[in-house]
């Protein structure tokens, strides 16, 4: 047992490891090494922990595109432990829970997007894309969409950035070759600019299609 004394938490008494004194979020913490841990392997648990992996993995490899569009405008969280918390708890259905790409969100934002996307995989993993725009400002149909490919067995990325411009309409992408025989599936990247976050135009990212037959990659 032991009693700290520090001007960012102020006074402590508890049992502790190496003690780290920091400001998170603008709120003043004090983290410690347990002295015991206990590591339960129940069913839940051990379900929880593999959410909590496959989305880990999933978020990590389009983590600059989320960070992007939030722009810094979390104040009690990160982009990655929003989204990370938003996918384990929503993101999985039955048992053992799988992964329901349909259901990932990377960006809780709403707002002017896409609509009636369909996804199609063509020959040499070529994946045709077509939306109707859903807009008629000038602006947002001549700004770039953004696609984000998912291959829905192995959960890996694919990102294209400012591919196409929204009011095009339509547009081809072409994934890895080991992705042959997956299905796939879309969330595209809009920029709305009737809302404004740090000086431009918001970013909404939304799941748009796949996941389905139409999407196996050829």
């Amino acid at each position: 047992m032991a009693i700290v004394q520090n001007p960012i938490t102020g006074r402590t008494k508890k049992t502790f490891g190496t003690a780290v004194f920091s400001k998170q979020f603008g709120n003043n913490t004090m983290r410690s090494k347990a002295m015991d841990v206990r590591n339960p392997r129940t069913e839940g648990q051990v379900n929880q922990r593999n959410k909590f992996s496959i989305i880990v993995d999933l978020i990590r490899q389009v983590l600059p595109l989320i960070n992007e569009v939030y722009a810094g405008s979390l104040t009690s969280m990160s982009p990655y432990n929003k989204i990370t918390s938003i996918n384990v708890k929503n993101a999985f259905v039955g048992e053992p829970p799988e992964l329901d790409h349909t259901k990932v969100v990377l960006c809780d934002f709403t707002g002017s997007t896409v609509k009636n996307v369909t996804l199609t995989g063509q020959p040499d993993q070529v994946m045709d894309i077509a939306w109707d725009p859903n807009t008629t400002n000038a602006d947002e149909l001549a700004s770039l969409l953004t696609f984000v490919l998912f291959n829905c067995s192995t959960n890996e990325a694919a990102i294209f950035r400012d591919a196409v411009a929204r009011g095009d309409g339509m547009a081809s992408v072409t994934v890895p070759d080991e992705w042959v025989d997956a299905q796939t599936s879309l969330h595209v990247l809009t920029r709305d600019f009737s809302q404004t976050l740090a000086g431009a135009p918001k970013g909404i990212v939304k799941f748009k299609g796949g996941a389905d037959l139409s999407s196996v990659v050829k």
